[in-house]
């Protein structure tokens, strides 16, 4: 199964993925694309990367996305959504500026996601692992959180429409849950991948039921 874990910045993606790793061990491990390429990026104080920065992170996700077989065993720090969602979320770019990215690069974002079975989304959370100071670095990081749930949950720019799409859920709140979660999940690690996605949402479908119980 091919899995992408989004969220804003110190939502303990990279906490989750770790333990992940540990339990899971046949899956490879893919890190977020400014891991690769911070030296070439320019940041924003308390508002990350500049629109050129976020286009290179976008485009390199995308490729790493590409050479992964379709029953690949894999899990991504980030997927390209996350990088629609720091657009819309920056106030570094004018409103002409961020329709540009967007008219650019949603083309780009919805061919890409096929290549994943799986986002799972992270939210930004008191209870999470990394508390950031109050200001405006953390209300970026809820704007962020704000545009990928849009984004991501919502579909408002339409990228999860067909048969090939990924499956997109939202994990629990708490990094405790979090892993077990993701657990369950790919316990259908063995089931061809539209059988696959049939279980996840049978298995989210009954786990909603039980948390509104």
């Amino acid at each position: 199964m091919r899995i992408a874990v989004s969220g804003s910045h110190g939502t303990g993606k990279s906490t989750l993925i770790g333990a992940f790793a540990a339990k899971r061990p046949q899956y490879a491990y893919e890190p977020e694309a400014y891991e690769v390429l911070a030296d070439d990026i320019a940041l924003i104080p308390s508002e990350g990367p500049d629109a050129e920065g976020l286009a290179a992170l976008l485009e390199h996700t995308a490729s790493v996305l590409a050479n992964h077989r379709r029953a690949a065993s894999v899990i991504f720090e980030r997927s390209p959504v996350d990088y629609l969602a720091y657009a819309a979320a920056t106030r570094s770019m004018t409103a002409s500026e961020r329709a540009e990215f967007m008219g650019a690069y949603v083309p780009t974002v919805r061919d890409s996601v096929r290549n994943l079975d799986l986002i799972v989304l992270l939210p930004v959370s008191s209870e999470g692992p990394i508390a950031s100071p109050p200001g405006e670095g953390e209300r970026f990081r809820k704007r962020v959180d704000d545009k990928l749930r849009r984004a991501l949950i919502d579909d408002d720019y339409e990228l999860f429409v067909g048969r090939d799409a990924p499956v997109v859920l939202e994990l629990s709140p708490f990094p405790d849950q979090q892993l077990a979660e993701l657990m369950r999940l790919t316990e259908v690690e063995d089931e061809p991948p539209t059988a696959q996605k049939n279980q996840i949402a049978r298995s989210e479908s009954d786990h909603a039921t039980s948390q509104s119980a």
